[in-house]
């Protein structure tokens, strides 16, 4: 799998995981984050384990420019948006965690 396309499928699954959540991955706008913002989001979960660390990470990335999540409209995120966010896209890292441990990837 090129890694384009299992990035796409990431954004693309993050996407549906925070929706059903009900922590959609908005930018400041209300419209939907860029896939670039929602690629940097999932790729703190994938490289922190430690939830309230890796929700404490999407908050500073934020306030850094780094990518731009927002609750809606003008609305940033708060440490509870950012958590459920991590919460959300969890079963996706430790999937994929699984799958290199068994020398799937």
């Amino acid at each position: 799998m090129t890694a384009k396309y299992e990035d796409g499928h990431r954004v693309a699954v993050a996407r549906e995981l925070t929706a059903a959540a009900g922590v959609p991955l908005r930018d400041r706008y209300g419209f939907a984050a860029s896939d670039q913002d929602v690629l940097n989001v999932v790729r703190i979960v994938f490289r922190e384990p430690d939830d309230p660390k890796a929700g404490e990470l999407i908050g500073l990335g934020n306030a850094l420019g780094e990518h731009e999540i927002a609750m809606g409209y003008d609305e940033p995120t708060d440490e509870e948006y950012e958590l459920a966010i991590v919460r959300a896209l969890r079963p996706l890292a430790e999937q994929r965690r699984q799958a290199a441990a068994r020398g799937l990837l």
